[in-house]
């Protein structure tokens, strides 16, 4: 199939990404992009990414499995082939509360559904909830999470978001909503701030105007927005280990697991009279 050049630049840019990382929305994919300065960031050009990477995959390329769509998912039914086949599920599902060792309680917040594949993957080994706002949070969700806290000492929210006049309120607002319902935990915007857009030297875009907020942003940052999808990889995943690491009792962490290990023995013995085999 005959390629034009941007398009073969694109697929083979986009390839050395998702060998870096992998699965990816094709928007991280397009923000990958714009970073290494290969696009600018206009619409025309994450256009233009879609349809390389269709390409891309339909020549076998990159595989399919490789771009991510979290919007467009089936709602499968869970079944199995007899107690046995249920008896491993079980055994790998069960999980210690991680929590109840801990001082405190860690969530992490999360303002874009598109990153959330990568959020789930750390946060899945320490027992942390991943809570995604889709922009501004929903009073429920507020409220869900008030309960959450409810009797609870010590509770730490890390707030990944934007660069722009929302994802800066956004803390604020949640902050402010928490309240509401008597739940102050300790909020702390991890990423991606000014000094992020300054370090790694992220492409830049301009505020939205129709936002009420740009104003005083503009006033206090200059007319420049950044998504949080414009970072590095490696470096969102080290700044999300690192503010769990800070937050964390990893000692008690391991302790527990330790026990969990026993445990899910034990449970795999009760349903078959079988050990597990490692």
């Amino acid at each position: 199939m005959g390629l034009h050049r941007k398009t073969i630049e694109l697929i083979e840019t986009s390839q050395e990404i998702l060998l870096e990382h992998r699965p990816m929305t094709v928007r991280q994919v397009y923000y990958q992009l714009v970073s290494r300065q290969v696009i600018e960031n206009s619409k025309s050009s994450y256009q233009s990414v879609s349809n390389a990477l269709v390409i891309a995959r339909q020549e076998r390329i990159i595989p399919w499995d490789w771009i991510d769509d979290r919007l467009r998912r089936p709602r499968t039914v869970s079944m199995w082939d007899g107690l046995a086949d249920f008896a491993e599920t079980a055994i790998h599902a069960y999980r210690r509360n991680v929590w109840a060792d801990q001082e405190g309680l860690v969530e992490v917040w999360l303002e874009k559904d598109a990153l959330s594949g990568i959020f789930e993957d750390i946060l899945e080994p320490y027992g942390i909830t991943l809570n995604v706002g889709r922009g501004y949070d929903g009073w429920t969700s507020i409220y869900k999470a008030s309960l959450r806290y409810e009797d609870v000492e010590g509770v730490v929210v890390l707030y990944f978001g934007d660069f722009d006049p929302s994802g800066e309120d956004m803390v604020r607002s949640l902050r402010e909503r928490l309240a509401f319902f008597q739940s102050c935990p300790e909020i702390i915007k991890m990423a991606l701030t000014h000094d992020d857009i300054i370090r790694y030297n992220l492409p830049p875009d301009f505020t939205k105007k129709t936002d009420t907020r740009a104003k005083g942003f503009i006033a206090k940052y200059g007319d420049v927005s950044v998504e949080l999808d414009a970072l590095p990889i490696d470096i969102l995943r080290q700044r999300i280990i690192e503010g769990i690491e800070t937050y964390m009792d990893i000692g008690a962490l391991n302790q527990t697991k330790q026990l969990e290990d026993i445990e899910r023995h034990e449970v795999l013995m009760a349903l078959t009279g079988h050990k597990h085999k490692c």
